[in-house]
């Protein structure tokens, strides 16, 4: 009978912890090698349609009060200090760190929204990626989709 029951505990536990595994998902930054890995509940939601939205695509969560946005561009010979310097006067603190052995500039911003007294809260980065710069940018709702932000860009890497 033991044996029967630890036996129904590991099936268990491997259902766990393959469900578990299943419960995130890897994405490629665009024209990179460079991924983040995503909760399921964020949906792809395609290239940005409207103005103001240039990303090359999103992931999206109502439920979550979160949108991932991914965007890149020809970097131009600009490096991170020369756009941290570019961005210090109309975002909040900007700063260049490193994250996993990746260096990146962090900044946050709040969008007043189109409707009195919806403002949404912006967390983005960005990477230099060869001559490419990507950018990441998480739009959150509240402060457990903030604390996402964290997570989500904890995973950023560059091998496969």
């Amino acid at each position: 009978m033991k044996k029967r029951i630890c036996g129904i505990l590991a099936v268990l536990m491997l259902t766990v912890l393959a469900g578990g595994a299943l419960a995130e998902q890897k994405v490629m930054l665009p024209d990179s090698r460079m991924s983040v890995t995503l909760p399921d509940e964020l949906e792809y939601d395609g290239p940005g349609t409207t103005a103001g939205d240039d990303a090359d695509f999103a992931y999206v969560s109502p439920e979550l009060g979160l949108e991932v946005w991914f965007l890149h561009y020809d970097s131009q010979g600009v490096t991170l200090e020369k756009l941290a310097e570019a961005l210090q006067e109309n975002y909040d603190r900007v700063v260049i760190t490193r994250i996993g052995g990746t260096e990146l500039l962090k900044y946050e911003t709040t969008d007043p929204g189109d409707i009195f007294g919806e403002e949404m809260k912006c967390i983005g980065y960005v990477v230099m990626d060869g001559k490419q710069i990507q950018e990441l940018v998480f739009w959150y709702a509240n402060q457990r989709a903030a604390d996402l932000t964290a997570e989500i860009i904890s995973t950023i890497t560059d091998k496969d």
